[in-house]
């Protein structure tokens, strides 16, 4: 750590024409000053020649350490069959793992994949997610590690079953910790909100215990280890404050499956699915003693919630955490992808967070209109949401999307598809990019338990900022556009671009 004057620099959001010195002192911001004034005393000056200083980026949902696992995966997405085959055939030996097919199932692998699987590979589990990863391909060897019979398994399987299944197959531990932290801090992204296993939580809580990584990271705590630990007696409060560069604030529920998998919860049948409304992943009963318990204990909630059934019944999961519960904490709906408009001031008035992905626009705007019909007008509706005074913040849910903070901004503004091309999705449910840009940075901090005034550059907050290149940080659409040339967080340059060859 050390002293800073970054000299001619503009600041974003600001006046494109105005030019300031930034000083920071340690991990802090210390002051503003008009161009010259800037106090240099002890300080290392650089002139930064009118680039823009922004605040960091906070992904408000990822899937951090698989994210780094997925690169390691075999990519099927958009294959034919036969490629299929020669990828996974390719792999001398181990778990085939991989990812990407969408709906329908390959046809050359109907009625049973299992046993189409178990022509290509018999000895070692075969594991192909679904873009969405909330359904897969298996083959006999993968059931058999989970103890499930084979004799009339399709090998399709969804949901919990998939998980289960998932887990249950042994894979190589790497510590990819420090890869995902350098994945993050080179797109702008200082913090982060993971929704991991337990492994992952074990990594990342050692990893970056004194902030070693350069970011601050916060997890959600599975549901099932935490009903384990309160049936096995186990101590298990919230972990961290929100200074601290990892915590772990929130018990992560499912309340439904995903739109991709016809298995969000709907209020009514899929327009192209008659009689079918998703999946119900836990009972009423569970959910209330679920949020009852992690109430009473602190906790608070982060619920899995796509289709508008669920985006109301986790609300109502919400309301009960809050109501024997203490503190006031920053409970979340992930993915809120369908809100019915009639729900919207019950879910104001509760309190609850909107955590939204608009990224997922680009693939999910080839079915939406299929699945659910007219409804699919409220899809990331977030005008709507924000207009109804429901508190928003915005990730990627990375590896599903990119990690690309821009095209997930880009996609809030614009709603076309990618390179803005296309016809607008909804274009009534566009928002401001102030606003995305707000729901990324000083407008997210709270949500995301960090600490207060992050994001927001004013002096005496912590600095987690990023020096852009760009001319028009409004006009970026992807991260290439951005000329990202550093970025700083918890006291140090991060990626290389500033430092002793441009002091003066």
């Amino acid at each position: 750590m050390g002293a800073w004057l970054l000299r001619g620099v503009k600041r974003y959001p600001g006046d494109p024409d105005r030019r300031y010195d930034l000083r920071i002192d340690g991990d802090r911001i210390t002051s503003w000053s008009s161009l010259g004034q800037g106090d240099s005393t002890s300080a290392r000056v650089i002139d930064l020649n009118n680039h823009w200083v922004l605040p960091a980026f906070v992904d408000s949902h990822i899937h951090l350490l698989y994210s780094m696992e997925h690169l390691d995966q075999h990519e099927l997405a958009g294959l034919p069959v036969e490629a299929i085959v020669t990828s996974i055939s390719n792999q001398n030996s181990g778990p085939r793992i991989g990812h990407g097919w969408k709906d329908p199932v390959p046809v050359h692998m109907n009625p049973d994949p299992r046993r189409f699987l178990d022509t290509v590979v018999s000895d070692d589990p075969v594991f192909l997610w679904n873009s969405d990863h909330h359904r897969a391909l298996v083959n006999s060897e993968a059931l058999r590690l989970a103890g499930v019979d084979t004799k009339s398994h399709t090998g399709i399987v969804i949901e919990q079953d998939a998980e289960e299944i998932w887990t249950a197959i042994p894979r190589v531990k790497k510590n990819y910790a420090s890869d995902a932290a350098r994945w993050l801090l080179g797109h702008g992204i200082t913090a982060a909100t993971t929704f991991d296993r337990e492994e992952s939580i074990r990594v990342l809580g050692q990893a970056n215990s004194e902030g070693q990584l350069g970011i601050r990271i916060r997890h959600g705590f599975p549901e099932d280890l935490f009903s384990s630990a309160l049936e096995s007696g186990v101590d298990c409060s919230p972990v961290g404050e929100p200074q601290d560069p990892f915590a772990m604030p929130w018990v992560k529920i499912f309340v439904d499956g995903t739109l991709g998998s016809r298995t969000a919860w709907m209020k009514s049948d899929y327009s192209d699915d008659v009689g079918n409304v998703g999946v119900i992943r836990k009972s009423a009963d569970d959910l209330e003693r679920i949020a009852r318990n992690a109430g009473q204990r602190g906790w608070a909630l982060a619920i899995h919630a796509i289709g508008d059934a669920a985006v109301k019944e986790a609300n109502r999961v919400i309301s009960i955490t809050r109501s024997v519960r203490e503190q006031d904490l920053p409970d979340r709906i992930e993915h809120f992808q369908l809100a019915d408009p009639e729900d919207l001031k019950q879910i104001r008035d509760t309190g609850t967070i909107a955590s939204l992905q608009p990224c997922h626009l680009y693939q999910d705007r080839e079915i939406l209109d299929k699945r659910w019909g007219k409804r699919a007008t409220h899809a990331f509706a977030l005008r709507s949401i924000d207009a109804a005074g429901i508190p928003i913040v915005l990730g990627t849910d990375a590896p599903i999307e990119s990690v690309d903070p821009w095209c997930d901004l880009d996609a809030a503004v614009h709603r076309l598809q990618r390179g803005r091309v296309g016809s607008c999705y909804s274009p009534g449910e566009k928002v401001p990019f102030s606003s995305a840009f707000h729901w990324r940075t000083a407008g997210a901090a709270k949500a995301n338990f960090l600490p207060e005034g992050w994001g927001t550059l004013e002096p005496g907050t912590v600095a987690d900022l990023q020096i852009l290149a760009a001319d028009q940080p409004q006009q970026v659409s992807c991260q290439r556009e951005a000329l990202l040339l550093d970025v700083y967080s918890l006291g140090s340059w991060r990626l290389g671009g500033i430092g002793e060859s441009n002091e003066s």
